[in-house]
């Protein structure tokens, strides 16, 4: 008999669960591929795709390549093909073995996202759901967590079920567990864009008037940490609406907080987004007066080896009590003596409950009643480009500039891959 007949035989004995394609004649089997891969639930052990050599191979010992074998058969008598070249076979999971752009290492989105990848009609990560987003909220509970895990999953970063994004979650930096909250509001108004939960993170106390209707961010909370600067601007690069530029290369960093994700981008993304707001007591008194406390979050990527902040008002300028979209506050006139004007466009109502809501009572503020004043950010939505299958670094970091007091927080929520590219970062409401 040929040996080409007698793998017909061997192909029916042997169950698929490999990616493998190659086959010796004369090797032991692969020890997994005797069973079906099973589909793993996030924080399990992860399949990952065979990024080996595949396809139609001449067997050792066959020097005529009379005899050709093209993967491990299935149940079904058909064989474990990677037809689109994606490294994922039909075996493994993909369950279109026509479309690199569909495969378990792929993201799904639904309709509310507005990608086009949410309105497709198609299961483009291979859940068994058409047009859904993977959600992992699941066992997260309200209150100071210590654990960054829980962070990412608060911000809605989440695995597929059989393939790994989410390579690492750390905290970087001088840490303090009140500072930071798993949270399912922000006062009466700022609920989650997605899910039940967000991540609130802060320069003292993370805590609302909901959770502890004691509580009020006063003259702020001292959490006694210094840091570096993670981004410091030249005094050009640094100009407030007053015209002013310091130099944040000689100012020392205070209460510190900085949660920092290694991910993986799906093979189908170009880019992702994120939700977040910004609070701060720093208003009005600290508008166009140096430093301030501020909020970035810092991409390092392909595009960005060397990192590049991406959170940024209209005019370029980073996320403070200076900064276009801080308008849910009390408008400030020139002849309020505060050297700069600005019009809030959103009621500080807006506020209610957050002890950031404190309206601007006085002109000629001064050092004894820094805390007659206050203000926020609406939601706000950062987009910023990303090469498919690439692994990066986003952190999201919130400090003090100067001293340790009058706080500021932040929220962030709603992380989603989208499947558009786009040339560089950009920030709106």
């Amino acid at each position: 008999m040929r040996r080409g007949a007698a793998l017909g035989v061997l192909a029916v004995v042997i169950a698929c669960g490999s990616n493998k394609g190659d086959f010796d004649g004369g090797e032991g089997m692969d020890s997994g591929a005797m069973t079906d891969s099973p589909v793993i639930q996030e924080d399990s052990s992860f399949i990952t795709p065979d990024t080996g050599p595949g396809g139609d191979s001449g067997m050792s010992g066959d020097p005529d390549g009379a005899f050709q074998f093209d993967g491990f058969a299935k149940g079904d008598g058909n064989l474990c093909t990677d037809n689109d070249g994606d490294g994922w076979t039909d075996c493994a999971g993909d369950c279109d073995d026509n479309d690199s752009q569909i495969n378990p290492c792929a993201f799904d989105s639904d309709q509310a996202s507005g990608d086009p990848v949410g309105s497709d009609g198609k299961d483009n990560d291979c859940d068994g759901n058409i047009d859904n987003r993977i959600t992992c909220e699941n066992g997260l509970q309200s209150g100071h967590s210590v654990t960054p895990d829980d962070y990412r999953k608060a911000i809605d970063v989440c695995d597929n079920p059989k393939c790994k994004f989410v390579n690492n979650a750390i905290w970087y930096g001088p840490q303090s567990a009140i500072a930071r909250r798993i949270t399912g509001h922000m006062g009466n108004v700022f609920k989650p864009k997605k899910g039940s939960f967000m991540a609130f993170f802060a320069t003292g106390i993370a805590d609302d008037n909901i959770d502890t209707p004691s509580y009020r961010t006063g003259d702020g909370t001292d959490l006694q940490q210094t840091f570096m600067h993670p981004s410091p601007l030249s005094p050009q690069q640094n100009k407030n609406p007053c015209g002013q530029g310091q130099d944040e290369t000689k100012v020392s960093i205070h209460d510190y907080t900085e949660i920092r994700l290694t991910l993986t981008a799906p093979i189908n993304a170009g880019s992702f987004t994120f939700d977040f707001n910004f609070f701060s007591e720093e208003y009005p008194a600290y508008a166009c007066r140096g430093f301030n406390d501020t909020f970035l979050a810092m991409l390092t990527s392909k595009k960005y080896p060397q990192g590049t902040q991406i959170a940024f008002d209209p005019n370029g300028g980073r996320i403070n009590v200076n900064n276009k979209f801080f308008q849910a506050c009390t408008s400030i006139v020139q002849g309020d003596n505060l050297g700069y004007t600005n019009t809030c466009s959103f009621p500080l109502s807006d506020l209610n409950g957050t002890s950031y809501e404190i309206k601007y009572c006085c002109s000629n503020l001064t050092d004894g009643n820094l805390n007659k004043g206050s203000g926020g950010t609406e939601w706000l939505r950062t987009t910023a480009p990303i090469s498919a299958g690439e692994t990066f670094t986003i952190s999201f970091i919130v400090f003090e500039e100067g001293d340790g007091l009058l706080d500021s927080a932040v929220n962030i929520d709603n992380f989603r891959w989208g499947s558009q590219t786009i040339q560089n970062p950009v920030t709106a409401r």
